[in-house]
Formats: structure tokens, sequence, C-alpha cells
């Protein structure tokens, strides 16, 4: 007879007896100094969890009870003397090939997953939503900008008007349901010259990218690149990434709390960055594509991205991967080859 000391549950709260389980002849019984918990019970009746490692194994009773016991060895020679096996878990934890063949597997369709299975499901969800979806969301992220980062344009207003009428031919032929728009908005010293597209379609110019520009045709590329990131649905899909990447998370981690959330939070950090460097370049081949309908050299485009890059500047080693923008120089070298 063989005696595990271990846990006894009823199956009817969540009370813990300390109690002791006696394997003989092929049938377990449990019992509380000298009280009978359970009868013996043959162990083909009983439902004995896999062994994973050191971790206590439970004995599951036809009657809703279940025993918790730590000596995992008495329990797998039990089962062996019964030719019931060690359960499938246990024998590919104990199978180093397998082990490693399914850590690599794993990576394997991780990575796969990130690379080009997020992004696309992404790109399908936010095209089957309607443009007006996005709408909902202008509001408060306008006045977010206002209250945060932007002020009321300084611009003259006669040059506002102009630089809309030089505009309207490239939001007009766009389709009506993205409800283009040209705001106008001082950044001071928080963005400096920059433009922004808001998922809803509008697009903001600081007064400083417009000071910065030499040409109309500068600006008309710039908003060209904008327009790119509405009609891609950059907005929404990188929304959709980021919310499938903490899911993805969260399942093969587990709890993404505590110590592994900092295990996770650079690689995600990172993932998403790519995200945003693959929606620029698209942005980019889209303003290509508008700028060489109108006959309008792409060069001028590459001239205020080099003139906001800035001349001179060295990158680090990490800049690439930490940047939400591909390297100014690829960029050049695509518009501008």
């Amino acid at each position: 007879m063989t005696t595990l000391a271990g846990n006894y549950f009823d199956g009817a709260s969540s009370r813990r007896r300390p109690a002791e389980a006696q394997l003989a002849g092929g049938a377990v019984r449990v019992q509380v100094d000298g009280r009978e918990l359970e009868p013996p019970t043959p162990l083909e009746l009983i439902e004995v969890s896999s062994r994973i490692g050191n971790t206590p194994r439970f004995l599951r009773f036809p009657s809703g009870g279940s025993f918790e016991t730590a000596d995992n060895d008495a329990v797998d020679r039990a089962l062996a003397a019964r030719r019931l096996g060690r359960g499938l878990a246990h024998r590919l934890e104990s199978r180093l090939r397998v082990v490693l063949l399914g850590l690599v597997v794993t990576i394997a369709f991780v990575w796969g997953t990130i690379q080009w299975g997020v992004p696309a499901l992404a790109k399908v969800a936010a095209e089957a939503l309607p443009p007006h979806v996005n709408q909902h969301m202008d509001g408060a992220v306008l006045s977010a900008l206002d209250r945060q980062l932007l002020h009321p344009s300084t611009l003259d207003e006669d040059e506002q008007a102009r630089l809309l009428t030089v505009f309207a031919p490239f939001l007009d032929e766009v389709d009506p349901a993205y409800r283009l728009r040209v705001l106008f908005r001082d950044a001071g010293h928080s963005i400096g010259p920059n433009a922004l597209a808001l998922p809803s379609g509008t697009v903001i110019f600081t007064d400083q990218l417009v000071e910065l520009a030499e040409r109309d045709e500068e600006l008309i590329g710039v908003l060209a690149h904008e327009i790119g990131h509405v009609v891609g649905r950059h907005g929404m899909r990188q929304t959709l990434q980021a919310s499938a990447l903490g899911l993805l998370a969260v399942l093969v981690v587990g709890d993404v709390s505590s110590v592994s959330s900092a295990v996770i939070a650079l690689p995600l950090l990172l993932t998403e960055l790519g995200y945003t460097r693959n929606f620029e370049r698209e942005a980019d081949r889209y303003a290509l594509a508008t700028l060489a309908r109108h006959d309008i050299d792409a060069a001028h485009l590459a001239a205020i991205l080099q003139r906001l890059g800035g001349e001179g500047e060295e990158p680090g080693e990490w800049s690439g991967y930490l940047s939400t923008h591909p390297p100014t120089a690829e960029r050049l070298q695509y518009l501008a080859p």
C-alpha cells in the first residue's frame, strides 16, 4: 500500500482539508484521521491530472471530490502499474527535442502573426468600416490638440484662403465620404513645423510649416501625404493593431502585469513603431502617385522633408528603431531618386 499526503476538496466548497490517500489493489481511498472521505475507488474511474514538472497533481473522484498531492512519483508508479500512462503533456515535456521544436514553431507563429497577420487583419477590418465611423472621434481629438498643443493660427486670413484654394483640387478628387478639410493652427514651441491627419479627415497645417515652405508645391506634397494617411485609414488601423498586439501578448505571456509587463513593453513599442513607419511609407507612395497625376515633381516634397529633417544630423544606432518615421535619407531616395 502507498500513502500520499495532500489536501482534500469535497467539490461543494473551497474548503481545503489536510488528508491522506491510500493506494492499494488498484484503488484509492481518501481519509482524515481515520474517517473515510472517499471510499476505495478504482484508478480507472479517477481522473488524474497530467504531470507538468513538479506542480501538484489532482485526483478527481466520481463523487465530485478531489485530492491534491505533490508526490508525483508515487502517482506515476501507481498509474504505470495499472498501465494508465503518464499523460500527453508530461510525455511531451520529457522530450527535449519536442520541447525545442514546439518553441521554434511557437516563435515562428507569433512572429508571422505580428509581421503579417495583425496588419492584414487590421487593414481588412478598417476598410470594412464606413468612413463616417471616424467622424465621432474628430471633435474630441481636435479639442484635445487645441487645449494641449495648438493655438489659433496667426496666418493672414487672405493667405489661409489662398492656400485653401490651392489645396481644393486635391481635396475634391477624394471620395466625399472621407470629409477632407484643412485647418491652420499655430504650434508655438510644441510640435513646430508639422502636419497632422486626423482619422476623421481633418488635416492640420501648422503656421510654422507654412512659413518653412518655399513653394506651394511643397505644401501640396505634404497635403497629398496626409491625405494618404486618411484614405489608408491609418488612424483606425493603428488602433486596431495596438489592440491586437495587446491581446496577443496576453495569449502568449498570460498575466501581463508586474514583471512580465516590463519584459514585453519594449517589443510591443518597437513593433508599433514599425507599424507606424510602414504607414508613413504607404502615405509617401500615395503622395507620389497624386503628384504624378498633377504633373508636380516629387522633388518639391523631398525638399521640404529635407528641411524638416535638418541637415548634418547623424542618427544614432537605435534611432531607426525608435522613430515613428522611416529615415529621411530613405524617403528622399524614394521620392527623388
